[in-house]
């Protein structure tokens, strides 16, 4: 039996997603086959086009979009680690502290 050597459970998912560069001049539509907290693998789109680097977003599941570092490529596979936490996708609001004098 072989040795598991991921750091983080991984979790099949079959999900579609989004490939997006940092600056939002590109996107692709792709399918994440698993996933985990470090890392996913994904499929649909053209590996050997995609940077070394690139931001994640899923449809559905975990919300928000995740940084991700090429670690491995197949001909029609990327394997990704996550490069940063979970950016929400919502909308970011500020908190304003008022002074008030009554």
């Amino acid at each position: 039996m072989a040795r598991e050597r991921r750091k983080n459970f991984r979790v099949e998912w079959n999900s579609e997603a989004s490939i997006y560069d940092f600056d939002g001049d590109w996107t692709y539509a792709c399918v994440v086959k698993d996933f985990s907290n470090g890392g996913a693998k994904i499929t649909g789109v053209p590996v050997h086009d995609l940077p070394d680097r690139f931001m994640l977003r899923f449809l559905r599941g975990p919300n928000g979009a995740r940084g991700c570092h090429v670690l491995w490529r197949s001909p029609d596979t990327l394997g990704v680690e996550f490069t940063d936490a979970v950016m929400e996708g919502a909308r970011k609001t500020r908190r304003i502290s008022r002074d008030v004098n009554v």
